[in-house]
């Protein structure tokens, strides 16, 4: 069961990952960053920083993977834990891709973690009510 529930998390670090390969040579050295929600940017950061997002949600999940293991009552809210990290550092990505063009993504970052926190909460609740 783990194997099948850890191919969301896995997809999506896929899809952020192949995002900034698709987009690599495009990309100027210098990117525009830290967006408001009129798309303006408030700073910049070398392009080479964008590889750090898939490796950072890939060590991400990988810790939580593996507390999975340990905790295989927790199994489901680490899933959507793992998720939530990876769709958050897709939102990044895709916020610097667009130059802040698209502010649907910078709010999608704190509902994601909102919702994210509230289902991991919600299963790990689930999970004590099962151990008793």
């Amino acid at each position: 069961m783990i194997k099948q529930g850890w191919f969301i998390p896995i997809l999506i670090m896929a899809i952020n990952a192949l995002a900034i390969i698709v987009r690599w040579r495009s990309l100027p050295e210098m990117l525009p960053a830290h967006f408001d929600l009129q798309g303006n940017a408030g700073g910049t950061m070398p392009r080479n920083v964008l590889i750090l997002y898939p490796l950072i949600g890939a060590a991400a999940g990988l810790i939580v993977y593996l507390l999975a293991r340990k905790m295989p009552k927790l199994q489901k809210g680490l899933v959507i834990l793992a998720s939530g990290i990876g769709l958050i550092l897709l939102c990044s990505v895709m916020v610097t891709l667009t130059a802040g063009k698209m502010p649907l993504f910078m709010l999608a970052e704190p509902v994601i973690l909102i919702l994210t926190v509230i289902a991991f909460i919600i299963c790990a609740l689930k999970s004590r009510k099962t151990r008793r």
